[in-house]
Formats: C-alpha cells, structure tokens, sequence
C-alpha cells in the first residue's frame, strides 16, 4: 500500500498519457462540442477536456468519496475542477449513471461524446459475469445518446490480455446498432504497460 501521497500525486501527473490517450488529444475536436462522462471521479478527464473548450460537459459519478479524496490529494492531475460541483460550462452529478443516461433516452437529447470512465475489461474465461453484463448495458445504452457522427471513447484493459480485448471487439457487434472502432495503445507508467483505448461510433446509414 503506497502511504506517501507524494507518490501518489507523482504517478498521477505521469499519469497524464492515459487521459490524453482515452480522449485522444490533438486527434479529436471537442471545441464547442457536447459531452458526458460516465465515472470520472478523479477528475482528471474533465479538467483535460475544459481546457478544449467544449459547450458542454456533464459527469456523472457514483462515488463522492473518490471525489473528495481526489480534490484533496490529486490536484495534479484534477485541478481545482473538482472545487466546485457545477462550473460555466460543465456539471458533475452524484448518482448511478444508469438512471440518468435513462433519463436522457426518454429526453432525446444526444451528445457528441461520451466517455466510459468506468471499470476496466475484466480477465476472465468468459465475458459472462456482472460486470461483463454491467459493461454491456452501457455500451448499448450509450450507443441511443450519441448523434450520429458522435463517438463512444473507453479505456479496456493492458495490451497482454488478448483474449478479454477479443471479447470486448465481440461484444460490438452486438449492441443494436453497428458500430466501427479504432484502437489506441499508450505506456501507462503507473500500470507498468501498455493499455488499450477505443473509440466506437455508429455506422452511417446508406442512402
């Protein structure tokens, strides 16, 4: 157990390749665009994106534990983002993710992004468990709030796992909708290897 938080902010900051990584900065354009965090609660991801001048973000978090520890001894890699629970342009919410991405279904409203920031991929024989089911539930359900250019972005899990990444890919093409995606591979010091990144968005409709 690390109890220097030196340590832990100093892995934080190095840490700054897997948010980067995860909204693969300098490739995608999110100035003006509408955004939803799914998790999140370090902060990092929406202190990275206000910086790109989006219109909107919304970030929803389970946890406010994780948020008040995060504020407290990750600024490095948050920011002072977490200070304040709603700022000019952004909003975190406290609450299951699920409920809300519900609510937003019944409203119609959709987003240009939406970030899976929660529980990695797990390593399994199988993907048949509650957390497989859990991932599911939101890829497809994420999928019915995105415009139909906009794009579903999500770490995995390391690049030594191909076996849980091949039942990920399997799992796209049963979400509704098809679905294209690339792929993203980035040293995540901390992690001590590399660690995979999709980003998933709808196939156009033939005219």
């Amino acid at each position: 157990m690390i109890t220097d938080l030196s340590l832990i902010t100093d892995l934080s900051d190095r840490d700054l390749i897997y948010t980067e990584t995860l909204m693969q900065r300098g490739k995608e354009d999110y100035a003006g665009k509408e955004i939803v965090i799914l998790g999140g609660g370090d902060g990092a991801l929406l202190y990275e994106l206000l910086k790109e001048n989006p219109k909107n973000v919304l970030m929803f978090e389970l946890d406010e534990v994780v948020i008040r520890a995060c504020r407290m001894h990750m600024r490095e890699c948050c920011g002072d983002v977490l200070d304040s629970m709603k700022g000019p342009n952004y909003e975190i919410i406290l609450g299951d993710c699920m409920t809300s991405l519900e609510a937003m279904i019944k409203e119609n409203r959709q987003f240009d992004y939406v970030f899976g920031d929660l529980t990695d991929v797990p390593v399994t024989p199988t993907p048949q468990n509650e957390i497989w089911d859990f991932i599911r539930l939101i890829l497809k359900t994420s999928m019915k709030i995105l415009k139909p250019k906009g794009k579903y972005m999500t770490h995995c899990c390391g690049a030594a796992c191909p076996g849980a990444l091949k039942m990920f890919e399997d799992q796209l093409s049963s979400l509704g909708c098809e679905v294209d995606y690339t792929k993203a591979t980035a040293f995540i010091p901390s992690f001590l290897e590399d660690w995979l990144f999709y980003q998933i968005w709808k196939k156009e409709k033939d005219v």
